[in-house]
């Protein structure tokens, strides 16, 4: 029996860029298989619900019918816009999209989406997808109550760390670092997806120790001796630089020649200036957002998962009410009445499979409903979705569809 006190609250991220050349497209799923998955929901009666509804739950403060879910989107993709928030409206669900203030889009007539197919006003095919949300798109949105605009702090970046060069950077078909490129010209940053944006950072470029930026404490390189080792790069060449076995053995000797030590110099921010850049970061987007939508921002989101107590304290402190768990949070929690309305307890909505770290295959979309019903502590489902996990390992090992 499962229990439908539990509000399972899945998180998404973006439909239609699955086939994108791009570092996270396993994030994305296609179009077909979302509409699908909000097809089962419907089919087994779930009531979508807003954070605000979910904490008021919760605190032992509302009712909410049984059978809720709380459907999230990180990042604030344009598709949210162009696929994601038409379908919500078609299947009567409600969603929560997490943004992030500096990869909001400038444009300020909003995108043809979905609906506009539907009315026959433009083709399936001439729908534009590579980019961020705007600030009227988020308001249309918002003002239909089909979407709630809430906060993913405000960078959504990396940030180094420390000394230590662990990669170099040069044009590649998947730009596995495009955070280098946000951090020189954050004013880019929305145009990424649209934009090869690795020309804007010079080859050879050193990628330092590194960390998401809400849990870093940031190293600032020595612009000079950055230089250096550029030049240095580029007189071999990047790519053939990194085929060396012992690259960072070499680039190592390169610096202890010239710096006279193995790392590139540097100096850290203070504890104080850590602290205040956390808590500028978290009250800058809520600031940012309700000054864009005219409404109060109460919930985060942290980017990745990445926060620790100061996080935490920082978001109290901005005045936040509540904020999501990461994925190794608390795994036995579970969003119900007299939960701790602080946190949110999230399952991811993929249905790639993993044995030992390793993806043997991607499940159906009943396995994510299973997972869903599994989420509301039924033994039952539970078993259901490991056993047909085991089922697909064991075809897999046997070579077999």
């Amino acid at each position: 029996m499962r229990d439908t006190s539990i509000v399972p609250s899945v998180m998404f991220h973006t439909v239609g860029l699955e086939s994108k050349p791009w570092v996270w497209s396993h994030i994305s799923e296609s179009v077909d298989n979302f509409e699908h998955k909000l097809k089962l929901l419907k089919k087994y009666k779930f009531n979508a619900v807003t954070w605000a509804e979910l904490y008021s739950y919760m605190a032992g403060e509302l009712e909410l019918p049984a059978n809720s879910i709380f459907l999230t989107f990180d990042d604030g993709y344009l598709d949210n816009w162009v696929y994601i928030y038409p379908l919500l409206k078609k299947y009567g669900m409600k969603g929560t999209i997490f943004v992030n203030p500096d990869f909001v889009d400038p444009e300020t007539t909003p995108r043809a989406n979905l609906e506009d197919v539907w009315a026959g006003e433009v083709n399936k095919s001439d729908l534009f997808i590579d980019g961020f949300l705007s600030w009227e798109e988020m308001r249309q949105m918002e003002s239909s109550g089909v979407i709630d605009i809430q906060s993913h702090a405000k960078t959504h970046t990396w940030y180094f760390t420390g000394p230590e060069v662990v990669d170099l950077h040069y044009k590649k078909a998947i730009d596995d670092h495009p955070w280098l490129a946000w951090n020189l010209f954050p004013d880019q940053k929305s145009f990424y997806l649209r934009d090869d944006q690795q020309s804007l950072v010079q080859e050879g470029y050193p990628v330092l120790e590194h960390k998401k930026s809400l849990v870093a404490k940031r190293f600032f390189p020595d612009e000079n001796q950055l230089h250096k080792v550029i030049e240095h790069v580029q007189a071999i060449g990047t790519q053939s630089y990194l085929s060396q076995r012992n690259w960072q053995e070499k680039i190592g000797a390169f610096m202890r020649a010239e710096f006279g030590k193995e790392q590139i110099d540097g100096h850290y921010e203070s504890d104080e200036e850590q602290v205040e850049r956390i808590y500028q970061e978290l009250a800058e987007s809520k600031a940012t957002i309700e000054k864009h939508l005219g409404k109060t921002v109460d919930y985060i989101c942290w980017p990745g998962g990445g926060n620790d107590q100061i996080v935490q304290d920082m978001a109290v402190k901005a005045g936040y009410k509540s904020w999501t768990l990461g994925s190794q949070d608390l795994s036995s929690y579970r969003n119900k009445p007299l939960s701790n309305p602080q946190y949110i307890k999230r399952i991811g909505s993929e249905t790639k499979l993993e044995f030992r770290g390793r993806i043997y295959g991607y499940g159906s979309n009943f396995s994510f409903l299973l997972r869903v019903l599994g989420h509301q502590n039924s033994t039952f489902h539970s078993y259901q979705y490991k056993a047909y996990k085991l089922v697909r390992l064991i075809g897999s090992y046997l070579g077999l569809k």
